[in-house]
């Protein structure tokens, strides 16, 4: 593609680092003018944004930085107006931005808790809010989530970001619907192992748990089969997920919307939610142990069996 995203404008939150970095570089490629969210520098230096904003002009793009915490909604209005300010319209919104407190649930702090909610669930939610009545006016736009694999695969000490994950991915499939009427297309991206600080917060967190963190990572690799010719060499760079969502905020991919998509290097899977059921049924409403002793194992093994 080239200058598929001619006079458009972007709000990528998470924007100065990993995969926000890479988005914002990719959108202001195909020409789209670009607001870099990302948290301010607390010690007062030149923040992330403003280094990614500041690569996109040196490479002759249109970028700002902006410091909106997505967990508070009135920050993310000032990022909508920033946008709206500086560029005079806004048409595509990545709601990248992330953070990871590994920790098992029931030793996690109410705080972690609470912060994995808001940034990722609470944070979508803002964004989306805020954008949505300014893609609406625009005659349409993209909005693209980040998700994450929400199957039964157990990822060890990561149960908050999971939940929070599962949330955004049915805030998006919601919004989608909502918003198909105002021609704008709502997407999520589930990256798999990228090589960003926050995978790298991860692996380090479970680390030390031996034989447990062998056993997943052979888990996944056997759950996440992945087609011959797809490099299975360790984490894939950041700039590998762009793309994909790029196309979707073309206009020639409007249709597509309420879709969840896997990215892992070379390989995309499209994830679908939506399974033939598995059950069991008596004919007069009920139900004794020894029945369900009998019936229940087979019903769970059947339905584990046909998870994707």
């Amino acid at each position: 593609m080239s200058n598929e995203l001619n006079g458009k404008v972007a709000i990528v939150t998470g924007g100065g680092r990993g995969i926000g970095r890479a988005y914002a570089r990719a959108l202001s490629a195909e020409g789209a003018s670009v607001v870099v969210s990302d948290l301010a520098d607390k010690a007062g230096g030149t923040s992330a944004a403003e280094t990614v904003a500041a690569e996109i002009r040196a490479a002759g793009g249109r970028a700002v930085a902006n410091h909106a915490d997505v967990a508070d909604i009135d920050d993310v209005r000032r990022m909508v107006e920033t946008a709206l300010e500086k560029f005079g319209r806004l048409d595509i919104l990545v709601a990248n931005a992330g953070i990871t407190r590994p920790a098992p649930l029931y030793r996690a702090s109410p705080a972690d808790w609470n912060a994995t909610l808001a940034v990722h669930a609470t944070g979508t939610f803002n964004c989306i809010h805020e954008a949505a009545p300014a893609l609406i006016k625009g005659g349409g736009g993209s909005i693209i989530t980040v998700g994450d694999i929400t199957t039964g695969l157990y990822y060890p000490k990561n149960g908050a970001y999971r939940a929070a994950k599962a949330t955004v991915a049915v805030i998006s499939q919601y919004v989608a619907e909502e918003l198909r009427e105002f021609n704008i297309n709502v997407n999520t991206i589930m990256p798999g192992a990228t090589a960003t600080d926050m995978v790298d917060t991860y692996l380090g967190s479970i680390a030390d748990l031996g034989d447990e963190f062998d056993k997943f990572v052979a888990t996944a690799n056997a759950h996440f089969k992945r087609p011959a010719g797809v490099s299975a060499t360790g984490p894939a760079g950041p700039e590998t997920v762009p793309p994909l969502g790029v196309y979707l905020c073309t206009g020639q991919a409007r249709a597509i919307t309420g879709c969840h998509f896997q990215v892992t290097g070379g390989l995309i899977r499209l994830i679908s939610s939506h399974t033939e059921p598995t059950d069991i049924r008596s004919d007069h409403n009920a139900w004794n142990l020894e029945r369900l002793a009998n019936e229940v194992p087979a019903l769970v093994s059947k339905a584990k069996g046909s998870q994707v």
